[in-house]
């Protein structure tokens, strides 16, 4: 019977031991997203290789086109929205010539002009137009986009041939640099605000270019996303290489959510404040900062607790993590 026993506990020893390697660490891993896959798709793939409930991505990217992916895993997922108002940068291949309904080479073709016709434009014109789109800018979204109206996406709506007039919306292109121009084609890299559409930049610099008072018509043949917010191409893993690792392998990959990963003030509690603030109670001392301020509250050791907003001096909790 004592040998029973103590086989059965070693068993049951050896069984939590192998439970514990297997688990999944919170945070972030990030994603090359091939051409011709949706974002889901991609989460869908993580979510099966790892056996995760919970995850979920940071700014969707079109199934036309690739790049960096953030997901996050787990509890990292409450990070989302302080994560997915970031900078983004593009590569970007703009097709002169003609105007889609998709604002890509996707769509069906609104209007074209004769390819000759483009060679009386001259460089310093398309240069002066795509220069103009840098600042702050009004930006209507394609009507095909995941942008929600009454609950639905844009895209669901324009399937059933209801184009929902839009109200253009205020988005920031910090830089556009000028890579390559071979007509039809111009290549650019876009630096940008989150909630920028580079298919609706496309779009509008063909309509603002114009051959004797008649719109040359923009539409966006390639894009790759290369950076989201602190994430880059140099951090992210091919889809097709996640297809052929171990649960253990690709845990190699995953990012804590750090303050600094989020960019945002570190405000470091003590004692009893930590279960006041893990019980979603402010902690008793003030701090100085502007209303809305975000904030992350933290252990000593760096351990994120809770995220807070603050107002009038108080640390709002938002999110336990």
């Amino acid at each position: 019977m004592m040998q029973e026993n103590l086989q059965t506990k070693t068993e049951h020893q050896h069984e939590e031991r192998e439970k514990k390697e297997n688990t999944i660490p919170d945070g972030i891993i990030v994603i090359d997203k091939p051409e011709g896959k949706t974002s889901t798709q991609i989460d869908n793939l993580v979510k099966k290789k790892l056996k995760v409930k919970k995850l979920g991505h940071i700014g969707t990217i079109d199934p036309f086109a690739s790049g960096v992916l953030p997901i996050a895993i787990g509890k990292a997922t409450k990070f989302i929205p302080y994560l997915i108002d970031k900078d983004r940068e593009y590569i970007a291949e703009i097709l002169l010539g003609k105007r889609t309904d998709t604002d890509d080479i996707t769509g069906n073709v609104i209007y074209s002009i004769d390819e000759q016709e483009l060679k009386k434009l001259s460089l310093k014109e398309i240069e002066e137009v795509i220069k103009s789109f840098e600042g702050i800018i009004d930006q209507v979204p394609p009507y095909y986009s995941a942008k929600k109206y009454m609950g639905k996406p844009l895209y669901e709506w324009a399937r059933e041939g209801k184009f929902i007039e839009l109200q253009p919306k205020r988005v920031t292109i910090y830089s556009i640099e000028i890579m390559k121009i071979s007509l039809p084609i111009i290549q650019v890299k876009v630096l940008s605000s989150s909630g920028m559409y580079v298919r609706s930049l496309a779009r509008d610099i063909g309509e603002k270019l114009k051959i004797n008072e008649k719109k040359v018509g923009g539409t966006l043949k390639s894009l790759r996303r290369i950076r989201c917010g602190a994430f880059t191409e140099k951090d992210a893993i091919p889809a097709e290489a996640i297809k052929h690792m171990s649960p253990d392998q690709i845990k190699n990959y995953i990012k804590e959510v750090t303050p600094e990963l989020l960019d945002m003030r570190k405000i470091i509690i003590r004692g009893q404040d930590i279960q006041r603030v893990m019980n979603g109670t402010p902690p008793k001392f003030k701090v100085q900062g502007n209303n809305g301020e975000n904030v992350i509250l933290a252990d000593e050791n760096g351990k994120i607790i809770a995220t807070g907003e603050i107002y009038k001096g108080i640390v709002k909790i938002k999110r336990v993590i």
